[in-house]
Protein backbone atom coordinates (compact mmCIF):
# COMPACT_ATOMS: atom_id res chain seq x y z
CA UNK A 1 0.00 0.00 0.00
CA UNK A 2 1.19 3.48 -0.86
CA UNK A 3 1.46 6.15 1.38
CA UNK A 4 -1.67 7.84 -0.87
CA UNK A 5 -4.28 5.13 -0.24
CA UNK A 6 -3.63 4.67 3.21
CA UNK A 7 -5.70 6.66 5.43
CA UNK A 8 -4.22 10.12 6.62
CA UNK A 9 -5.36 12.55 9.52
CA UNK A 10 -5.10 16.47 8.54
CA UNK A 11 -4.73 17.95 11.75
CA UNK A 12 -5.17 21.59 13.26
CA UNK A 13 -5.43 23.01 16.49
CA UNK A 14 -8.82 24.83 17.53
CA UNK A 15 -8.53 27.90 19.89
CA UNK A 16 -9.69 25.91 22.69
CA UNK A 17 -7.51 26.60 26.44
CA UNK A 18 -3.70 24.30 26.33
CA UNK A 19 -4.18 20.69 26.92
CA UNK A 20 -3.75 20.33 30.90
CA UNK A 21 -4.75 18.63 34.33
CA UNK A 22 -8.46 19.39 33.59
CA UNK A 23 -8.14 17.30 30.20
CA UNK A 24 -6.49 14.33 32.48
CA UNK A 25 -9.31 14.49 35.56
CA UNK A 26 -12.15 14.68 33.09
CA UNK A 27 -11.18 11.56 30.70
CA UNK A 28 -10.56 9.95 34.23
CA UNK A 29 -14.24 10.57 35.10
CA UNK A 30 -15.30 9.45 31.64
CA UNK A 31 -14.43 5.91 32.28
CA UNK A 32 -15.40 5.95 35.89
CA UNK A 33 -19.05 6.43 34.51
CA UNK A 34 -18.22 3.85 31.56
CA UNK A 35 -17.18 0.92 34.39
CA UNK A 36 -20.12 2.39 36.95
CA UNK A 37 -22.70 1.05 34.50
CA UNK A 38 -20.67 -1.52 32.25
CA UNK A 39 -18.79 -3.16 36.03
CA UNK A 40 -22.04 -3.29 37.15
CA UNK A 41 -23.66 -5.30 35.05
CA UNK A 42 -20.57 -7.35 33.84
CA UNK A 43 -20.27 -8.57 37.76
CA UNK A 44 -24.44 -8.78 38.67
CA UNK A 45 -26.69 -8.72 35.62
CA UNK A 46 -26.60 -12.44 34.88
CA UNK A 47 -27.52 -13.42 38.92
CA UNK A 48 -30.42 -10.83 38.71
CA UNK A 49 -31.67 -12.09 35.60
CA UNK A 50 -31.67 -15.95 37.19
CA UNK A 51 -32.81 -15.28 40.76
CA UNK A 52 -35.01 -12.31 40.47
CA UNK A 53 -36.37 -12.72 36.85
CA UNK A 54 -36.28 -16.19 37.19
CA UNK A 55 -34.91 -16.25 33.47
CA UNK A 56 -32.73 -19.94 32.09
CA UNK A 57 -29.27 -19.58 32.25
CA UNK A 58 -28.80 -21.42 28.82
CA UNK A 59 -31.51 -18.29 27.62
CA UNK A 60 -29.69 -15.48 28.98
CA UNK A 61 -26.33 -17.00 27.96
CA UNK A 62 -27.75 -17.03 24.36
CA UNK A 63 -28.72 -13.76 24.78
CA UNK A 64 -25.38 -12.27 25.70
CA UNK A 65 -23.72 -14.65 23.56
CA UNK A 66 -25.90 -12.70 20.23
CA UNK A 67 -25.90 -9.15 21.95
CA UNK A 68 -22.51 -9.20 21.95
CA UNK A 69 -22.15 -10.70 19.08
CA UNK A 70 -24.32 -7.41 17.72
CA UNK A 71 -21.93 -5.17 19.52
CA UNK A 72 -19.00 -5.74 17.10
CA UNK A 73 -21.32 -4.37 14.32
CA UNK A 74 -22.58 -1.57 16.35
CA UNK A 75 -19.45 -0.51 17.46
CA UNK A 76 -18.00 -0.17 13.82
CA UNK A 77 -21.23 1.44 13.06
CA UNK A 78 -21.18 4.08 15.14
CA UNK A 79 -17.69 5.09 14.83
CA UNK A 80 -18.16 5.21 10.99
CA UNK A 81 -21.28 7.72 11.77
CA UNK A 82 -18.78 9.64 14.20
CA UNK A 83 -16.45 9.98 11.86
CA UNK A 84 -18.36 11.31 8.72
CA UNK A 85 -20.82 13.44 10.35
CA UNK A 86 -21.07 17.15 10.98
CA UNK A 87 -19.41 17.98 14.11
CA UNK A 88 -20.99 20.73 16.38
CA UNK A 89 -19.41 23.85 17.46
CA UNK A 90 -18.42 21.48 20.73
CA UNK A 91 -16.91 19.23 18.71
CA UNK A 92 -17.50 15.85 17.01
CA UNK A 93 -17.10 13.24 20.11
CA UNK A 94 -17.92 15.33 23.67
CA UNK A 95 -21.36 16.13 22.88
CA UNK A 96 -22.37 12.59 22.01
CA UNK A 97 -21.11 11.55 25.25
CA UNK A 98 -23.75 14.19 27.46
CA UNK A 99 -26.43 13.56 24.89
CA UNK A 100 -26.55 8.87 25.51
CA UNK A 101 -25.60 9.52 28.79
CA UNK A 102 -29.01 9.82 30.53
CA UNK A 103 -30.78 7.41 28.03
CA UNK A 104 -28.33 5.15 29.37
CA UNK A 105 -28.47 5.04 32.87
CA UNK A 106 -32.18 5.02 32.45
CA UNK A 107 -32.16 1.44 30.81
CA UNK A 108 -29.52 0.49 32.55
CA UNK A 109 -31.58 0.56 35.83
CA UNK A 110 -34.53 -0.73 33.77
CA UNK A 111 -32.65 -3.87 33.15
CA UNK A 112 -33.03 -4.53 36.62
CA UNK A 113 -36.82 -4.04 37.36
CA UNK A 114 -38.02 -6.30 40.31
CA UNK A 115 -41.56 -6.09 38.74
CA UNK A 116 -40.87 -8.52 35.49
CA UNK A 117 -39.93 -11.64 38.02
CA UNK A 118 -43.90 -12.02 37.98
CA UNK A 119 -44.91 -11.99 34.38
CA UNK A 120 -44.85 -14.92 32.44
CA UNK A 121 -41.95 -16.38 31.12
CA UNK A 122 -42.37 -15.20 27.53
CA UNK A 123 -42.77 -11.48 28.44
CA UNK A 124 -39.93 -11.49 30.96
CA UNK A 125 -37.89 -12.77 28.42
CA UNK A 126 -38.89 -10.55 25.78
CA UNK A 127 -38.31 -7.13 28.14
CA UNK A 128 -34.49 -8.90 28.88
CA UNK A 129 -33.72 -8.66 25.18
CA UNK A 130 -34.75 -5.31 24.78
CA UNK A 131 -33.87 -3.54 27.56
CA UNK A 132 -30.29 -5.52 27.36
CA UNK A 133 -29.75 -4.88 23.81
CA UNK A 134 -30.97 -1.10 23.96
CA UNK A 135 -28.73 -0.66 26.69
CA UNK A 136 -25.45 -2.13 25.33
CA UNK A 137 -25.60 -2.34 22.12
CA UNK A 138 -27.48 1.29 20.85
CA UNK A 139 -26.62 3.92 24.21
CA UNK A 140 -23.77 1.94 25.54
CA UNK A 141 -21.94 2.10 22.21
CA UNK A 142 -23.16 5.73 21.79
CA UNK A 143 -21.55 6.70 24.61
CA UNK A 144 -17.90 4.50 24.86
CA UNK A 145 -17.29 4.60 21.46
CA UNK A 146 -17.39 8.73 21.33
CA UNK A 147 -15.46 8.24 25.11
CA UNK A 148 -12.69 6.36 23.14
CA UNK A 149 -12.78 8.47 20.38
CA UNK A 150 -11.91 11.46 22.38
CA UNK A 151 -8.28 10.62 22.97
CA UNK A 152 -7.25 11.00 19.47
CA UNK A 153 -8.61 14.83 19.78
CA UNK A 154 -8.18 16.18 22.75
CA UNK A 155 -4.30 16.68 22.01
CA UNK A 156 -1.75 15.92 19.27
CA UNK A 157 1.12 14.72 20.95
CA UNK A 158 1.55 11.33 21.96
CA UNK A 159 2.58 11.60 25.56
CA UNK A 160 0.07 13.97 26.72
CA UNK A 161 -2.07 11.13 25.42
CA UNK A 162 -0.52 8.56 27.27
CA UNK A 163 -1.30 10.61 30.14
CA UNK A 164 -4.51 10.43 28.97
CA UNK A 165 -4.00 6.28 28.81
CA UNK A 166 -2.99 6.37 32.67
CA UNK A 167 -5.35 8.19 34.09
CA UNK A 168 -8.00 6.76 32.20
CA UNK A 169 -7.16 3.25 33.85
CA UNK A 170 -7.29 5.13 37.50
CA UNK A 171 -10.93 5.68 36.72
CA UNK A 172 -11.37 2.08 35.71
CA UNK A 173 -9.51 0.72 38.52
CA UNK A 174 -11.07 3.29 40.91
CA UNK A 175 -14.72 2.26 39.12
CA UNK A 176 -13.85 -1.49 39.50
CA UNK A 177 -12.51 -1.99 43.31
CA UNK A 178 -16.13 0.50 43.84
CA UNK A 179 -18.22 -1.80 42.00
CA UNK A 180 -16.44 -5.26 43.63
CA UNK A 181 -17.16 -4.07 47.49
CA UNK A 182 -20.10 -2.13 47.76
CA UNK A 183 -23.30 -3.97 45.84
CA UNK A 184 -22.40 -7.06 47.27
CA UNK A 185 -23.08 -5.59 50.56
CA UNK A 186 -26.64 -4.32 49.90
CA UNK A 187 -28.02 -6.75 47.42
CA UNK A 188 -27.28 -10.06 49.17
CA UNK A 189 -28.72 -11.00 52.88
CA UNK A 190 -28.43 -13.97 54.77
CA UNK A 191 -31.73 -15.88 55.87
CA UNK A 192 -31.65 -18.70 58.01
CA UNK A 193 -28.05 -19.10 57.09
CA UNK A 194 -28.42 -19.02 53.93
CA UNK A 195 -26.72 -16.15 51.59
CA UNK A 196 -29.85 -14.85 49.25
CA UNK A 197 -30.29 -12.30 46.99
CA UNK A 198 -32.90 -8.89 47.36
CA UNK A 199 -34.79 -8.06 44.07
CA UNK A 200 -35.46 -4.27 44.96
CA UNK A 201 -31.74 -3.80 46.33
CA UNK A 202 -30.66 -4.69 42.52
CA UNK A 203 -32.95 -1.87 41.28
CA UNK A 204 -31.98 0.41 43.75
CA UNK A 205 -28.03 -0.13 43.30
CA UNK A 206 -28.43 0.42 39.64
CA UNK A 207 -30.31 3.99 40.20
CA UNK A 208 -28.10 5.31 42.05
CA UNK A 209 -24.79 3.92 40.06
CA UNK A 210 -26.67 5.10 36.62
CA UNK A 211 -27.56 8.86 38.67
CA UNK A 212 -23.44 8.88 39.49
CA UNK A 213 -22.79 7.93 35.70
CA UNK A 214 -24.66 10.92 34.19
CA UNK A 215 -22.61 13.32 37.20
CA UNK A 216 -19.03 11.63 35.85
CA UNK A 217 -20.44 11.53 32.19
CA UNK A 218 -21.04 15.47 32.93
CA UNK A 219 -17.61 15.89 34.48
CA UNK A 220 -15.77 14.44 31.46
CA UNK A 221 -17.70 17.03 29.00
CA UNK A 222 -17.54 19.74 30.94
CA UNK A 223 -13.54 19.46 31.90
CA UNK A 224 -12.26 18.17 28.46
CA UNK A 225 -11.93 19.09 24.95
CA UNK A 226 -11.28 18.79 21.37
CA UNK A 227 -8.31 20.43 19.94
CA UNK A 228 -7.66 18.26 17.01
CA UNK A 229 -9.93 18.10 13.77
CA UNK A 230 -9.42 14.80 12.24
CA UNK A 231 -9.69 14.87 8.05
CA UNK A 232 -10.48 10.93 7.19
CA UNK A 233 -9.52 10.10 3.77
CA UNK A 234 -9.60 6.58 2.26
CA UNK A 235 -9.88 3.54 4.68
CA UNK A 236 -8.97 -0.06 4.57
CA UNK A 237 -11.64 -2.02 3.21
CA UNK A 238 -13.17 -5.18 4.73
CA UNK A 239 -11.43 -7.37 2.42
CA UNK A 240 -8.10 -5.56 3.04
CA UNK A 241 -9.15 -6.65 6.78
CA UNK A 242 -9.79 -10.16 6.27
CA UNK A 243 -6.51 -10.72 4.17
CA UNK A 244 -4.38 -9.10 6.50
CA UNK A 245 -6.17 -11.44 8.79
CA UNK A 246 -5.12 -14.75 6.74
CA UNK A 247 -1.51 -14.10 6.10
CA UNK A 248 -0.29 -12.14 9.50
CA UNK A 249 1.00 -15.21 11.66
CA UNK A 250 1.28 -12.44 14.84
CA UNK A 251 -1.74 -10.66 14.24
CA UNK A 252 -3.65 -14.18 14.28
CA UNK A 253 -1.53 -15.48 17.26
CA UNK A 254 -2.65 -12.01 19.26
CA UNK A 255 -6.49 -12.59 17.73
CA UNK A 256 -6.51 -15.99 19.40
CA UNK A 257 -4.82 -15.21 22.16
CA UNK A 258 -7.15 -12.63 22.77
CA UNK A 259 -9.89 -15.18 22.84
CA UNK A 260 -8.89 -18.08 24.81
CA UNK A 261 -7.77 -15.12 27.61
CA UNK A 262 -11.05 -13.38 27.90
CA UNK A 263 -12.89 -16.57 27.47
CA UNK A 264 -11.00 -17.86 30.68
CA UNK A 265 -10.92 -14.29 32.56
CA UNK A 266 -14.87 -13.35 32.14
CA UNK A 267 -15.90 -16.95 32.61
CA UNK A 268 -14.51 -16.64 36.32
CA UNK A 269 -16.25 -13.47 36.62
CA UNK A 270 -19.09 -14.57 35.68
CA UNK A 271 -19.30 -17.52 37.77
CA UNK A 272 -18.04 -15.86 40.61
CA UNK A 273 -21.88 -14.97 42.36
CA UNK A 274 -22.99 -17.94 41.88
CA UNK A 275 -19.49 -19.71 43.45
CA UNK A 276 -19.51 -17.17 46.54
CA UNK A 277 -23.36 -17.42 46.85
CA UNK A 278 -23.71 -21.20 46.37
CA UNK A 279 -20.35 -23.04 46.59
CA UNK A 280 -18.87 -20.70 49.69
CA UNK A 281 -22.63 -20.02 50.85
CA UNK A 282 -21.44 -16.15 51.93
CA UNK A 283 -22.80 -13.65 48.51
CA UNK A 284 -20.95 -11.06 50.63
CA UNK A 285 -17.43 -11.91 49.82
CA UNK A 286 -17.83 -11.62 46.32
CA UNK A 287 -16.81 -8.14 46.57
CA UNK A 288 -13.37 -8.89 48.16
CA UNK A 289 -13.19 -11.43 45.99
CA UNK A 290 -13.19 -9.33 43.07
CA UNK A 291 -10.32 -7.42 44.06
CA UNK A 292 -8.24 -10.48 43.28
CA UNK A 293 -8.95 -9.21 39.29
CA UNK A 294 -7.26 -5.38 40.30
CA UNK A 295 -4.53 -6.11 42.90
CA UNK A 296 -2.10 -8.35 40.50
CA UNK A 297 -2.32 -5.51 38.14
CA UNK A 298 -1.90 -2.63 40.44
CA UNK A 299 1.29 -4.32 41.85
CA UNK A 300 2.57 -4.84 38.64
CA UNK A 301 2.41 -1.89 36.80
CA UNK A 302 5.50 0.00 38.56
CA UNK A 303 7.95 -3.15 37.23
CA UNK A 304 6.29 -4.38 34.41
CA UNK A 305 7.80 -2.41 31.60
CA UNK A 306 10.87 -2.70 33.08
CA UNK A 307 10.80 -7.14 32.60
CA UNK A 308 8.94 -6.78 29.57
CA UNK A 309 12.34 -5.06 28.17
CA UNK A 310 14.64 -7.10 29.68
CA UNK A 311 13.03 -10.95 28.87
CA UNK A 312 10.74 -10.61 26.06
CA UNK A 313 7.18 -9.25 25.99
CA UNK A 314 5.83 -12.85 25.10
CA UNK A 315 7.88 -14.18 27.51
CA UNK A 316 7.29 -12.92 30.64
CA UNK A 317 3.24 -12.90 29.39
CA UNK A 318 3.53 -16.75 28.75
CA UNK A 319 5.79 -17.54 32.16
CA UNK A 320 2.79 -15.88 34.11
CA UNK A 321 0.40 -17.45 32.69
CA UNK A 322 2.09 -20.70 33.00
CA UNK A 323 1.66 -19.54 36.87
CA UNK A 324 -1.97 -18.93 36.47
CA UNK A 325 -2.53 -22.15 35.09
CA UNK A 326 -0.55 -24.07 38.08
CA UNK A 327 -2.02 -22.32 40.46
CA UNK A 328 -6.09 -22.71 39.28
CA UNK A 329 -4.96 -26.26 38.83
CA UNK A 330 -4.08 -26.68 42.21
CA UNK A 331 -7.24 -25.18 43.34
CA UNK A 332 -8.95 -27.71 41.42
CA UNK A 333 -7.38 -30.63 42.82
CA UNK A 334 -7.89 -29.41 46.60
CA UNK A 335 -10.91 -28.33 46.41
CA UNK A 336 -10.32 -25.38 48.42
CA UNK A 337 -13.17 -24.45 51.44
CA UNK A 338 -11.18 -21.54 53.17
CA UNK A 339 -12.94 -18.52 51.16
CA UNK A 340 -10.30 -16.20 52.49
CA UNK A 341 -7.79 -18.80 51.34
CA UNK A 342 -9.55 -19.01 47.71
CA UNK A 343 -9.09 -15.47 47.89
CA UNK A 344 -5.26 -15.46 47.91
CA UNK A 345 -4.87 -17.68 45.85
CA UNK A 346 -6.93 -15.86 43.37
CA UNK A 347 -4.48 -13.07 43.43
CA UNK A 348 -2.06 -14.94 42.68
CA UNK A 349 -3.99 -16.91 39.54
CA UNK A 350 -4.65 -13.12 38.45
CA UNK A 351 -0.91 -12.22 37.72
CA UNK A 352 -1.14 -13.57 34.49
CA UNK A 353 -4.08 -11.89 32.72
CA UNK A 354 -2.81 -8.64 34.81
CA UNK A 355 0.48 -8.53 33.07
CA UNK A 356 -1.21 -9.20 29.96
CA UNK A 357 -3.44 -6.58 30.36
CA UNK A 358 -0.39 -4.23 31.17
CA UNK A 359 1.51 -5.60 28.07
CA UNK A 360 -0.99 -5.85 25.49
CA UNK A 361 -0.78 -2.82 23.56
CA UNK A 362 2.37 -2.66 23.43
CA UNK A 363 2.44 -6.15 22.09
CA UNK A 364 -0.20 -4.76 19.24
CA UNK A 365 2.80 -1.81 18.51
CA UNK A 366 5.10 -5.28 17.70
CA UNK A 367 2.11 -6.96 15.70
CA UNK A 368 2.22 -3.36 13.95
CA UNK A 369 5.92 -3.44 13.40
CA UNK A 370 5.64 -6.91 12.00
CA UNK A 371 3.30 -6.27 9.27
CA UNK A 372 5.22 -3.63 7.94
CA UNK A 373 8.67 -5.74 7.91
CA UNK A 374 6.53 -8.37 5.87
CA UNK A 375 4.33 -6.20 3.43
CA UNK A 376 6.34 -2.67 3.45
CA UNK A 377 3.04 -1.15 4.84
CA UNK A 378 1.75 0.25 8.25
CA UNK A 379 -1.74 -0.54 8.80
CA UNK A 380 -2.02 0.59 12.35
CA UNK A 381 -6.10 1.44 12.36
CA UNK A 382 -6.21 -2.51 10.58
CA UNK A 383 -4.41 -3.99 13.66
CA UNK A 384 -6.04 -2.15 15.90
CA UNK A 385 -9.61 -2.65 14.29
CA UNK A 386 -8.97 -6.62 14.05
CA UNK A 387 -7.97 -6.48 17.91
CA UNK A 388 -10.85 -4.84 18.67
CA UNK A 389 -13.09 -7.52 17.10
CA UNK A 390 -11.13 -10.36 18.13
CA UNK A 391 -11.57 -8.86 22.10
CA UNK A 392 -15.51 -8.46 21.31
CA UNK A 393 -15.58 -11.76 20.03
CA UNK A 394 -14.28 -13.15 23.09
CA UNK A 395 -17.04 -11.07 25.11
CA UNK A 396 -19.11 -12.67 23.15
CA UNK A 397 -17.90 -16.41 23.60
CA UNK A 398 -17.79 -15.94 27.13
CA UNK A 399 -21.37 -14.22 27.72
CA UNK A 400 -22.63 -17.36 26.04
CA UNK A 401 -20.40 -19.74 28.02
CA UNK A 402 -21.37 -18.97 30.99
CA UNK A 403 -25.02 -19.50 30.87
CA UNK A 404 -24.27 -22.88 28.85
CA UNK A 405 -21.94 -23.75 31.38
CA UNK A 406 -24.52 -23.25 33.97
CA UNK A 407 -27.04 -25.27 32.33
CA UNK A 408 -24.53 -28.11 31.61
CA UNK A 409 -24.07 -28.28 35.13
CA UNK A 410 -27.81 -28.35 36.61
CA UNK A 411 -28.47 -24.82 37.86
CA UNK A 412 -32.03 -24.59 39.04
CA UNK A 413 -33.33 -20.88 38.40
CA UNK A 414 -35.08 -18.72 41.03
CA UNK A 415 -32.78 -19.05 43.93
CA UNK A 416 -34.08 -22.33 44.68
CA UNK A 417 -31.63 -24.36 47.14
CA UNK A 418 -28.70 -25.97 44.28
CA UNK A 419 -27.61 -29.86 44.14
CA UNK A 420 -24.28 -31.26 45.74
CA UNK A 421 -23.26 -32.01 42.04
CA UNK A 422 -24.16 -28.46 40.51
CA UNK A 423 -22.16 -27.01 43.29
CA UNK A 424 -19.54 -28.68 42.71
CA UNK A 425 -20.00 -28.28 38.78
CA UNK A 426 -19.34 -24.65 39.43
CA UNK A 427 -16.64 -25.01 41.83
CA UNK A 428 -15.17 -26.70 38.75
CA UNK A 429 -15.91 -24.24 36.05
CA UNK A 430 -13.95 -21.97 37.94
CA UNK A 431 -10.85 -23.46 38.92
CA UNK A 432 -10.42 -26.14 36.25
CA UNK A 433 -11.34 -24.75 32.96
CA UNK A 434 -9.25 -21.17 33.47
CA UNK A 435 -6.25 -23.53 34.47
CA UNK A 436 -6.84 -25.13 31.42
CA UNK A 437 -7.38 -22.38 29.35
CA UNK A 438 -4.72 -20.18 30.68
CA UNK A 439 -2.22 -23.18 29.91
CA UNK A 440 -3.25 -22.75 26.05
CA UNK A 441 -3.01 -19.55 25.89
CA UNK A 442 0.69 -19.90 27.38
CA UNK A 443 1.54 -22.61 25.34
CA UNK A 444 0.25 -20.56 22.13
CA UNK A 445 2.01 -17.93 22.86
CA UNK A 446 5.39 -19.68 22.92
CA UNK A 447 4.37 -21.76 19.92
CA UNK A 448 2.74 -19.79 17.08
CA UNK A 449 2.62 -16.21 18.57
CA UNK A 450 5.83 -15.82 16.15
CA UNK A 451 7.50 -11.71 18.26
CA UNK A 452 10.12 -13.26 20.61
CA UNK A 453 12.17 -10.89 22.02
CA UNK A 454 15.03 -11.31 19.31
CA UNK A 455 12.42 -10.72 16.80
CA UNK A 456 10.97 -7.62 18.27
CA UNK A 457 14.39 -5.83 18.10
CA UNK A 458 15.23 -7.41 14.78
CA UNK A 459 12.01 -5.86 13.18
CA UNK A 460 12.62 -2.64 15.14
CA UNK A 461 16.30 -2.63 13.20
CA UNK A 462 14.98 -3.50 10.39
CA UNK A 463 12.44 -0.45 10.05
CA UNK A 464 14.83 2.26 11.73
CA UNK A 465 17.33 1.45 8.63
CA UNK A 466 14.42 1.59 5.92
CA UNK A 467 13.30 4.31 7.63
CA UNK A 468 16.71 6.05 7.61
CA UNK A 469 17.07 5.18 3.76
CA UNK A 470 13.95 6.82 2.86
CA UNK A 471 14.10 9.72 4.80
CA UNK A 472 17.88 10.23 3.14
CA UNK A 473 16.20 9.76 -0.45
CA UNK A 474 13.52 12.09 0.11
CA UNK A 475 16.34 14.54 1.13
CA UNK A 476 17.93 13.60 -1.79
Amino acid sequence: MTTDSQTTLTTALSTARPFGWRDRVGYLFGDLGNDFIFLLASSYLMVYFTDVAGLQAGHVGLLFLLTRLLDAFTDVGWGRFLDSHRPSVKGRFRPWILRAAIPLAVMSALMYAPFVADWVYGAKLTYAVVTYVLWGSVFYTMVNISYGSLAAVITPDPGQRSSLSVFRGIGANVAGVFVALVPPLIIYSTVDGVSTVRPMAFFGVAIAFGAAAIIYYGFCYGLTRERVKAIPQERASFPRLLRSLATNRALLGLMVSNLILMLAGLLVNAMAAYLWLNYFNNGALSGPAQLASFVPGLLLAPFAAAVARRIGKREFIAGMLVLSSVVFFAMYVLHVTSPWAFIVLSVIAGFGVGTYNLLVWAVIADVVDYEEVRTGERDDGTVYAINTWARKLGFAIAGGAGGIALGFVGYQEGGVQQTAATIDGIYTISTLVPAILYGVAAVLLLTWYPLSRRRVAENVETLAARHAARDGAAEG
